[in-house]
């Protein structure tokens, strides 16, 4: 299979798992919710809560990995590729919106903590809801290392402290039924800070796609290398890359002898970009640009930018 087929059957199933995982987070938030609300816990309640924007949440980068399969334009000839990088960031912001939104809610229960009135039922109810996040969440994080996809990657993180959470309102409400109410409240404090601490790595990694960035900096020597090990490359240097979402695109000047025919030049720069796209199967577009060398340039590896 080629790479824009396994590409295109990754986006296929990344899609069906959210669509499935927005209607498990809607139907575990409600159930959660209404248990809550008739136990007394605002553990269960702040849980379900969570869960309900959560599906939000996957319904954003649902959307982000649809447009991103647009084809390019005339306004956007580079395609649409960070659009679902775009949508992981959105959908990051509301996170932590949520997280401080859990977290007011939570202090002011633990300022006048109630007594559970079923504390095994609650803990049966957050078990199941963190036993079935935890297996939705693995899934979906072999789904984003897979395809490379940091959208889907923010999506499985939030599965993970879905999970996490869940299990975090056991243990509250568990130690609130030996006594300990104000416990319920202090659980629900502790998602809202894994809710926010999640929220903002999520933002760093978007943030950092969206301005160009790569958080790939060790490639840029061997890339530099790989090119100098090309028959008839003199020199290398302005290598550059930037994260598209899913993919990487690249570019770097190549210095080659002045005195070779076009068509020789074009022969061993389309090489280079050969050799450098097979080591790394997610660079999807590499720009390599020609300049003859000086009679007194040295060879060199430099990865310093050109005028």
């Amino acid at each position: 299979m080629s790479s824009r087929g396994r590409s295109y059957h990754h986006i296929k199933t990344e899609i069906l798992a959210l669509r499935i995982s927005v209607a498990f987070l809607l139907a575990i938030g409600a159930v959660e919710i209404l248990f809550g609300l008739s136990l007394g816990s605002i553990a269960l309640i702040a849980d379900g809560a969570h869960s309900l924007a959560d599906s939000v949440v996957s319904v954003l980068v649902l959307v982000g990995i649809s447009i991103s399969r647009r084809r390019p334009d005339r306004i956007f000839s580079h395609g649409y590729k960070r659009a679902e990088t775009l949508f992981g960031l959105l959908a990051a912001v509301a996170m932590m919106s949520l997280g401080g939104l859990m977290l007011y809610e939570s202090y002011i229960a633990l300022l006048e903590p109630v007594q559970i009135q079923d504390s095994m039922l609650a803990i049966a109810v957050a078990a199941s809801a963190g036993i079935s996040s935890a297996g939705l969440a693995v899934y979906k994080l072999g789904l984003a290392r897979r395809s490379s996809s940091l959208a889907m990657k923010i999506d499985a993180y939030n599965s993970i402290k879905d999970g996490g959470a869940s299990f975090v309102v056991v243990a509250g409400v568990w130690l609130s039924s030996l006594g300990f109410s104000y416990f319920d409240a202090v659980a629900g404090m502790a998602i809202s800070f894994m809710i926010i601490t999640v929220g903002y790595v999520s933002i760093k990694e978007s943030s950092v796609v969206l301005l160009d960035g790569c958080l790939c900096p060790e490639r840029l020597e061997r890339i530099a290398s790989i090119a100098l090990r090309t028959e008839g490359v003199v020199g290398v240097r302005g290598v550059r890359l930037r994260s598209l979402g899913r993919s990487v695109a690249g570019q770097a000047v190549v210095e080659l002898d002045g005195s070779l025919s076009v068509a020789e030049a074009h022969r061993i720069s389309s090489e280079v970009k050969e050799r450098i796209i097979s080591e790394y199967g997610d660079i999807s577009e590499m720009v390599i640009e020609i300049e003859p060398s000086g009679e007194k340039r040295s060879r060199s590896g430099s990865l310093q930018g050109h005028s």
